[in-house]
């Protein structure tokens, strides 16, 4: 007896704990005058906090607390409240009535790295079971500690690194074997190479990490098709061709997608590390844009500063104009996930039709620049045969063709390299950003009805009263 009636405490406490969530959730204030959060929007606030609720969580855990199936632990109503910017005292209450009196600091060591399932079964009511409260609560515990992030982050390099440089290496080795003595060979192996990254980093695109591995395809991508350049003359333009005899097999072109690999990947590994610190937690005094651009600059600066040491001022040039870009839309893409971001309809049309109109402008200006250069006669340009290390020299006896084709052969690869990088940020760069510019417009309230669907905004429930708002009080 004394089971069933504890058992039917925790149910209570549960259903109370949800039916009060519910009413902070749909009371939040916008600045619209309108009050109330959807349920992806709950999450995603508390993503703002917490950044494991951006890709461990749905709607329908929401769902589960507010309708009294799952109870909440100690560490997902911290975080709830911090998302909805609770004063200490409701927060302590909202704690208090899912029955955590006590326990203020029993579990403040522990990770908040809750599983996809796990910890949310391990803390549900279960009115079959004998378990005591305790009980409850330690098998929670387990489960945190058994959260599966580990393998998850084995799983992202193993697809992000192990497979392209797999990709690289056996596609080296099998047009060696093949023999390496066809014109076609060098730019099929190059562009397949970049397909293959292509997709492999699209298919796994995945939120919050999805802006990260768009700019670590952006990347390798950008950072290679000045090898379509170069290959046409059968070298490379960061100088493994001069090393005794590469230059007669795959190698220098296998080096040089390995290192475009090294530099993209350690450029995402600083992107998730400043993303971690900047948005893990919420912090509402600062700047959106400064975030932002902390979390992407110093990984571009990054690769812009190994393109300046490895290759010449032409490449440098041509990427340094591509990175900049990129830079932009990947701070662009940060801004839209930012919680503090919260403009009016109008701005947001306004940014639509920017991007569009850019977009248009882009691919035009491009394309005529690109046939106005390769046409040009007499257009100098720069041989792949220095970069701020070191000069070599290229011996066109070996290579099968006079020095006065060079330059010929030059801008043939000059064309097929602009036109690569020109569409794949046009179609590719741009459409991502103009996807997640529509995404972020239709969620938007105003593009709704008034069903009781808003975003929140900040600001706003900053300057709301604390007293005499709410549905439900503590008491």
């Amino acid at each position: 007896e004394g089971t069933i009636l504890e058992r039917d405490a925790q149910r209570l406490r549960s259903v109370q704990v949800g039916m009060l969530m519910r009413a902070y959730r749909e009371s939040f204030p916008t600045n619209d005058g309108g009050r109330g959060l959807t349920q992806d929007e709950l999450l995603r606030r508390m993503a703002s906090v917490d950044c494991d609720y951006a890709q461990r969580y749905s709607h329908t855990t929401v769902s589960r607390w507010e309708s009294g199936v799952t109870r909440p632990s100690r560490e997902r109503l911290d975080v709830f409240g911090k998302a909805l910017l609770l004063s200490a005292s409701e927060i302590d209450g909202l704690m208090e009535l899912a029955g955590f009196e006590g326990q203020a600091h029993a579990r403040e060591g522990l990770s908040n790295a809750d599983g996809p399932a796990a910890p949310e079964d391990a803390e549900a009511y279960n009115p079959n079971g004998a378990e005591s409260q305790a009980a409850v609560e330690a098998a929670a515990e387990e489960a945190d500690r058994a959260s599966p992030k580990v393998p998850h982050r084995v799983r992202q390099g193993l697809v992000t690194i192990l497979l392209p440089a797999v990709a690289i290496i056996g596609g080296a080795y099998l047009l060696s074997a093949l023999g390496w003595n066809q014109q076609w060979m060098p730019v099929a192996y190059i562009g397949l190479v970049m397909a293959l990254r292509l997709a492999a980093g699209y298919l796994k695109l995945d939120r919050p990490h999805d802006i990260c591995e768009f700019m670590s395809v952006s990347l390798f991508f950008v950072l290679s098709t000045p090898l379509l350049q170069s290959a046409a003359l059968y070298v490379d333009h960061y100088g493994f061709c001069a090393i005794g005899k590469l230059s007669e097999n795959p190698t220098p072109y296998m080096l040089s997608l390995l290192l475009n690999l090294a530099l993209s990947t350690l450029a995402a590994a600083v992107f998730s590390f400043l993303w971690s610190t900047q948005y893990s937690r919420y912090n509402p005094t600062n700047n959106p844009l400064r975030r932002a651009l902390f979390v992407v600059i110093p990984p571009m600066a990054l690769v812009l500063v190994a393109v300046v040491a490895l290759t010449n001022t032409e490449i440098l040039i041509q990427l340094g104009f591509v990175i900049a870009v990129l830079t932009a839309v990947c701070a662009t893409r940060l801004l839209l996930r930012d919680p503090a971001v919260t403009p009016n309809d109008r701005d947001r049309r306004f940014l639509l039709w920017v991007v569009s109109i850019a977009a248009i402008v882009i691919t035009v200006c491009g394309g005529a620049v690109i046939m106005t250069i390769y046409l040009a006669p007499h257009q100098p340009s720069m041989l792949p045969d220095h970069n701020l290390l070191f000069s070599w020299e290229i011996d066109y006896q070996r290579l099968g063709y006079p020095a006065s084709e060079a330059q010929s052969r030059l801008m043939t690869g000059y064309l097929w390299h602009a036109m690569a990088t020109l569409v794949y940020m046009v179609f590719v760069v741009g459409g991502t950003l103009l996807g997640s510019i529509y995404r972020w417009y239709s969620d938007h309230p105003s593009s709704r009805d008034g069903s009781g669907n808003r975003r929140y905004d900040v600001e706003a429930s900053e300057s709301r009263p604390t007293n005499g708002t709410r549905a439900f009080s503590h008491s």
